[in-house]
């Protein structure tokens, strides 16, 4: 069924046979919006998330396709800048103090490196599990396709923020070792969260704020536990 008017097909709600068919458009088209959905992501992502799940969706760049480009630009802007091995140098003197082997001490080095060339890769791999606790926290309301489709706007979010921030205040405060990405992350998943809660799906400030805390702090230990296990692993063997 099509809209008389517009000619887009009815609204319907997401499943993850559509996710899949918007991931495959990623490489098959292009549209002229991308900066107009920059802002409307930055400045109203419940407007956004309300849309999409309603079905007004043509007014839109493809949601996972921004945020692959923008996680692309941020891995670029991440190697060039060397802030990955920056940290990485940080964790060596830690690690060192504590009496960490030349070759433990090398492969810090060399595990930081291959964090920042494959930082693309790293954060899109954990976005499904982040995607699994929002729908656990908001279900019924959202279905797995619909939280994963929140959580690639809030993750658009925290990427053109990110893409701000390298350049800029993390090269002056933000090289302690994993404090300063993990904070933004936190405090974008928190605020963009709540707004989406609130103004996207309707519900009271407490429940909204409520639930944004849950899937932050969830969001948080998995990111910090994958790369907890992931970095001794490498290292420690």
């Amino acid at each position: 069924m099509y809209c008389p008017q517009c000619g887009q097909q009815l609204p319907h709600r997401l499943t993850v046979g559509h996710v899949l068919h918007e991931v495959v458009h990623v490489f098959t088209h292009a549209d002229k919006s991308i900066l107009g959905y920059a802002w409307q992501v930055v400045r109203y992502p419940g407007r956004v998330v309300q849309d999409y799940l309603l079905g007004r969706r043509k007014r839109y760049f493809n949601p996972f396709q921004f945020l692959l480009l923008v996680v692309g630009l941020c891995t670029v802007v991440a190697t060039h800048l060397h802030y990955y091995e920056q940290v990485g140098m940080g964790v060596q003197q830690a690690i060192a103090l504590k009496g960490a082997s030349p070759a433990q001490l090398a492969r810090v080095s060399s595990y930081f490196y291959g964090i920042g060339k494959y930082f693309n890769v790293w954060w899109l791999l954990l976005l499904p599990l982040h995607a699994l606790f929002a729908w656990q926290v908001y279900r019924p309301q959202l279905n797995y396709a619909e939280a994963f489709l929140m959580i690639v706007v809030v993750g658009s979010a925290f990427q053109l923020l990110l893409l701000l921030a390298l350049p800029t205040v993390f090269q002056i405060i933000g090289r302690t070792p994993g404090s300063s990405t993990a904070a933004l992350q936190g405090s974008v998943y928190l605020l963009y969260l709540t707004l989406i809660g609130r103004l996207g799906l309707g519900r009271r400030w407490g429940p909204a704020v409520g639930r944004a805390v849950l899937v932050s702090i969830l969001a948080g230990l998995c990111n910090y536990l994958i790369n907890f296990l992931a970095f001794n692993w490498y290292v420690f063997g």
